[in-house]
Order: structure tokens, then C-alpha cells, then sequence
């Protein structure tokens, strides 16, 4: 059951990764250094918790067993996040499964740590947006900002990405109007 909580999990998450997968290039083919983290980070390590021994030698905070209950909560919380998907999202979901099913491991690894390092920018802006705002905020209040922001950024990139496609076509169909032009002229033999 914690498997398929994971892979559920993680397919949620992928969701978030469409604009990198919509380019149809692995991410060991992006050049832009923008996107590439700055660190690696080892997801496979478990976090640290203060006072924590691993070996169990005295003192600290002991393991808490999962009774299977949480990771029912969480296929449930991931199964209705699925099935409130729009169908153009499920079917862009598809497709962005189906991309990443053929990643390498290491294209899946690169992109996990692209995704990662987004989060972190993420919540950089939004400590950076608290700060200049010079918000005092209750931990409730954090986590509404939070979530305000994060939908408002979201609207904003959205809307970015179509400002630029829409520039695009007009230069790209130019671009190929002149390319046929000049490979048309190239592929005439020459007049006598």
C-alpha cells in the first residue's frame, strides 16, 4: 500500500512538471542554467530530527509506527485531487506520464531535482514577499499567505507564458516564410 501511496504521490506531484515536459526535451537537454539546482539534493536520505539517534541508543524520539491509516488518508487526499482534475489536465497528465514513463533514471533524477529547486525558489519569493511586506503573521495567517501567493504567482506565470506564446507565432511563421524563401531559391539550379 505505501508503494502505491508513493507512485500516487509522486504522479500528483509530476503534474506540477508540464511546462518542462510540454518542451519535449529531457532534462539533461535543457541548457538554461535558471532551472538547473544550484545543489543535489539525496531524497533517498530520511530527514534528521533533533535528538534522534538511528540506532535507537537511548534518548530521543522514537519511531512512531503507521498503522496504514495515514497512508489511506493520503491515497484518498491523492485520488480526489485526481478525480477534480479537468479533462484537458487529465489528459495533459497522461501525456506527461507517458513522457516521463520513457525518461532515463537519470532525466527522472534531473528532473526531481529541477522540481525540487523550483520548490525552493518558491518558498524563497515567498519568504523574501513577507519580509518586504513587512507582515507579522499567525502560523494560521503564514499558510493563507502561503497559498494566496502561490495561486496568485501561479495566475501570473500562466499568464506570462501566453503573453510569449502569442509573440512567438507571429516571429516564428515570419522565421519560416524566410527559411522557405531562402532554401527554395537554394534548391533552383542556377539560370544560364
Amino acid at each position: 500500500m505505501a508503494r502505491k501511496l508513493t507512485v500516487w504521490v509522486g504522479l500528483v506531484a509530476f503534474i506540477g512538471c508540464g511546462p518542462w515536459l510540454a518542451n519535449a526535451q529531457t532534462p539533461a537537454e535543457s541548457t538554461r542554467p535558471s532551472e538547473t539546482p544550484k545543489e543535489t539534493i539525496n531524497d533517498s536520505a530520511p530527514p534528521r530530527r533533533p535528538g534522534f539517534s538511528p540506532g535507537g541508543g537511548g534518548g530521543g524520539e522514537r519511531h512512531r509506527p503507521n498503522n496504514g491509516s495515514e497512508d489511506q488518508e493520503k491515497f484518498q487526499n491523492v485520488r480526489r485531487a485526481l478525480e477534480a482534475l479537468t479533462p484537458e489536465q487529465r489528459k495533459r497528465f497522461q501525456e506527461n506520464f507517458q513522457r516521463w514513463s520513457n525518461f532515463s533514471p537519470e532525466d527522472k533524477k534531473a528532473l526531481s531535482d529541477r522540481e525540487s529547486f523550483r520548490h525552493r525558489k518558491m518558498a524563497e519569493d515567498i519568504e523574501q514577499a513577507i519580509k518586504s511586506t513587512n507582515l507579522e503573521l499567525a502560523p494560521e495567517q503564514r499558510a493563507l499567505f502561503v497559498k494566496r501567493y502561490t495561486e496568485e504567482r501561479h495566475q501570473i506565470e500562466e499568464q506570462i507564458r501566453k503573453d510569449s506564446d502569442e509573440k512567438r507565432q507571429p516571429l516564428l511563421a515570419e522565421m519560416l516564410a524566410k527559411l522557405k524563401s531562402e532554401f527554395t531559391q537554394a534548391a533552383q539550379p542556377p539560370k544560364r
